[in-house]
């Protein structure tokens, strides 16, 4: 398309978008020029039609009023009330009123509401009236009148009581005449309507215009054709003001036959001024324009034709705009004449600077891979992927984001650390797992985790030396693992914080005690169901500032053939695709990693194909799997059969039991045990008959070794602690304790324990950390029910 078909383009669609919103408003103010005074009209008419009605009104009542002073109609009235054959011999009497005064009912009625006699429907009588509103009023001795439908159709209705109690029922019926005289002229035609059903029209072209019409189909305010003229259909509603309680409706037909043809004619005159208006413009706009493009073509063409001289094509003595932009064309011509004779030696020389940058560039490059490469080293030690033992496998995933080459080897650097190393604690194996995440990406990450993991191997090597630490809890060695770690990181002043999970398992019972850092929950898969283990963020970053002074530690008991998995948050930050679009966007459902962990059969290697299949990893990825697959059962979960007499002694035991004999149990029990320790509750069970029987040494001798047997016993913890404390083992007493602390450090019988124990062994300290910890719960609680008495003698016995 052409300059100059644009611009025609542009003027034709401005000007005909102007001239359709012309016609557009001269349409609407017609309209309503036109609509308003018919509108007008038409409610004048309904005005008219109620005006008539009250006059009608008035008129009978002035009748009825000159009937009561005739003695001779009001003898004959009230003496035919009781025999019809004198109303009858008086009909023409009676007819000639109803022509003086217009009337089409008049009615004679009984006292007890029924018709005795219809002057203008003698045939029909009999019918009983007696719960029509006018007539009891008239009945009454009053004067009603009321609109309503009846046999005659709608209808004027006045009643007035005789001296003998009869009524006199007279009326008019809105029939076509009634309505035609309404109307006055032959261009109006009025139908009235009661609830969709026609009631009267006012002649013969809106009678027949209705003919076979739905009333709901005719639109109020529209307009149209009929036997040759044009028509204005309007619908009032009647304005009820006691009179009746009809819904009706007026329906006007108004002839506009005229005023349709002279609208017609100031159509065609705006058409013609429009159009001569429309043609006018063209013809400026064609001159404008020729000139225009003129003086566009010279420029296009010098500009196509650099060698021509451009002073003899473009007019320079223009001063509009294309004559400025023909002399900046002049003076762009110049310059670029002269850019030309000095461009290549400007291209030589910032080739040269390009390639002395790329050179710096490359040199900085290997010196940042040999940094990262170095880096690398450093954390491969620290780094431990795989286990395997009879009871438990670990086999780990560890990518991280960073991928670089130095010289001729590839490697990767990142924030991702993981670490499988074995400890003793307390004459038992553990083993100790960390998967941790170090804030940052590539180098920033890297260092973190080369802090976290330098760290966390000097405790591992520590503990493995020394016998002192060997001999903590696992929830003490835990804790301290965790107060050593974030006193390093705090004093980077959160410029270098660690997600991590760190946990011990012993292979023996399952048992796997865990300290969650803000780390991604860990996951367990057990019987082809992928689940959240603890779903609770109970401890922010490593090196957080405010981070909590003593972690809660959690334990868990892992089943045969459970798998856990621990991984790191690039897991979840997948970038994902929108079906049907190549928009992404990142992942926001946590669920996802557990569909894929169900789906892969919590096999590692295909859950690894499944992420990437799932999407484009965006961060550092590390998963550790945790397979607890025993080929026996633990001895705590199947105990194995000790001959028939320790079956007896354990059978008669529990109904002494059952009988509340516990000095004879008690002996049975001990006797079970003497041929097999291998059942765990036989322990339990002789520490609960040993509390009651305040044997508190014996107590605190089975409550250890049940402990020991089976760690997942938080409440026992409690009780073998009591034991100790009543038997004054103060220090053991308070290792238990605090064992307990660390898993759930809202119990407040526990606190107030350990309360009493510090203030057994003098330590100031923590009796008094201990003390303000005691009185926060109990104040936060706010707890109406007695605290239990600490006395756990008078426990029952579990059977």
């Amino acid at each position: 398309m052409s300059f100059r078909q644009k611009i025609f383009l542009i003027l034709s669609a401005s000007q005909l978008f102007l001239v359709l919103i012309l016609a557009v408003t001269f349409i609407q103010m017609i309209d309503r020029v036109k609509n308003e005074p018919q509108d007008k009209r038409a409610f004048d008419k309904s005005v008219d039609f109620q005006k008539e009605l009250r006059h009608k009104e008035e008129t009978i009542r002035f009748m009825l009023k000159e009937l009561e002073r005739n003695s001779k109609t009001i003898s004959i009235l009230e003496s035919g009330s009781n025999n019809r054959s004198i109303l009858d011999s008086q009909r023409d009497y009676f007819s000639g009123i109803m022509k003086q005064y217009d009337l089409s009912i008049f009615e004679v009625i009984s006292p007890s509401g029924k018709v005795i006699y219809r002057f203008h429907r003698p045939a029909d009588f009999g019918d009983d009236k007696s719960k029509q509103k006018i007539v009891q009023e008239a009945l009454k001795g009053k004067i009603a009148s009321t609109l309503e439908l009846g046999h005659s159709g709608l209808g004027l209705r006045v009643t007035s009581p005789l001296r003998n109690g009869s009524v006199v029922l007279v009326g008019q019926v809105v029939d076509q005449k009634f309505t035609e005289n309404i109307t006055g002229s032959t261009d109006v035609h009025m139908a009235i309507y009661e609830k969709d059903k026609r009631i009267s029209v006012s002649g013969p072209i809106i009678e027949s215009y209705l003919k076979n019409k739905n009333p709901s189909a005719l639109k109020n305010g529209s307009r149209f054709s009929f036997s040759g003229k044009h028509f204005y259909l309007t619908r009032i509603p009647y304005a009820n003001k006691g009179l009746t309680d009809l819904a009706l409706e007026f329906v006007l037909l108004i002839d506009e036959t005229e005023l349709y043809s002279t609208t017609r004619n100031l159509w065609i005159y705006c058409g013609l001024l429009a159009l001569s208006i429309f043609i006018g413009i063209l013809l400026v706009s064609y001159l404008f324009s020729r000139d225009i493009i003129n003086a566009v073509k010279a420029l296009n063409f010098a500009m196509k034709n650099p060698a021509e001289d451009e002073t003899t094509i473009i007019d320079l003595d223009r001063t509009d705009e294309l004559g400025q932009m023909g002399e900046v064309f002049v003076s762009m011509k110049k310059e670029i004449l002269e850019h030309q004779l000095s461009l290549e030696r400007k291209v030589e020389e910032k080739t040269q600077e390009l390639q002395e940058t790329l050179n710096e560039v490359q040199a900085l490059k290997e010196k940042q891979d040999g940094d990262y490469y170095l880096t690398s080293l450093l954390i491969q030690p620290l780094t431990s992927l795989r286990y395997s033992d009879e009871n438990t496998k670990i086999e780990s995933v560890l990518k991280q984001k960073k991928e670089f080459r130095f010289r001729s080897k590839n490697s990767e650097i990142g924030g991702d650390l993981c670490s499988i190393q074995e400890i003793t604690l307390m004459g038992k194996n553990y083993l100790v797992i960390l998967n941790a995440d170090a804030m940052g990406k590539s180098i920033q990450g890297a260092g973190g985790a080369l802090v976290m993991g330098t760290v966390f191997k000097a405790i591992i090597t520590r503990t493995q030396l020394s016998r002192s630490n060997q001999k903590k809890t696992p929830e003490k060695w835990l804790k301290d693992c965790y107060t050593e770690l974030q006193n390093v990181f705090v004093t980077f002043d959160g410029s270098m914080l660690v997600s991590a999970v760190i946990a011990l398992f012993d292979r023996e019972t399952g048992a796997l005690y865990s300290i969650n850092a803000e780390h991604p929950w860990m996951v367990l898969y057990r019987d082809g169901k992928a689940a959240f283990l603890d779903p609770e963020l109970l401890l922010r970053k490593i090196g957080f500032t405010e981070n909590a002074a003593e972690p809660v530690i959690r334990l868990f008991r892992l089943e045969p053939n459970d798998v856990l998995f621990i991984g790191s948050d690039g897991r979840d930050d997948i970038l994902l695709k929108r079906p049907d679009s190549s928009e992404t966007f990142m992942n926001e459902d946590e669920t996802l990693f557990l569909r894929l962990v169900e789906l892969s059969n919590g096999e590692l290697s295909d859950l690894e194909k499944l992420l990437g299949h799932a999407g484009e990893i965006t961060d550092d990825l590390s998963i550790m799997r945790i397979a607890y697959k025993t080929e026996t059962e633990p001895a705590f979960q199947k105990i194995p059969s000790a001959g028939d007499e320790y079956n007896s002694l354990v059978k008669e035991g529990i109904q002494e039991i059952r009988k509340k004999n516990l000095k004879r149990t008690r002996a049975l029990f001990e006797q079970a045990l003497a041929i097999s320790d291998a059942d765990p509750g036989l322990f339990k069970q002789l520490a609960r008959i040993c509390i009651h029987q305040k044997d508190f040494s014996s107590a605190a001798g089975y409550g250890e070794s049940y402990v020991t047997r089976f760690p997942f016993d938080n409440e026992f913890l409690y009780y073998t602690s009591f034991s100790l404390r009543k038997i004054k083992e103060y220090p053991k007493a308070i290792e238990y304790a605090e064992r307990l602390r660390s898993r759930e450090p809202a119990n407040l019988r526990n606190l107030k324990h350990l309360v009493e124990l510090y203030r057994l062994t003098g330590n100031r300290s923590k009796f008094r950390s201990i003390m303000s910890l005691l009185k926060t719960l109990v104040a936060e609680k706010e707890s109406k029910d007695e605290d239990r008495d600490e006395d756990v003698s008078s426990e029952p016995i579990l059977a």
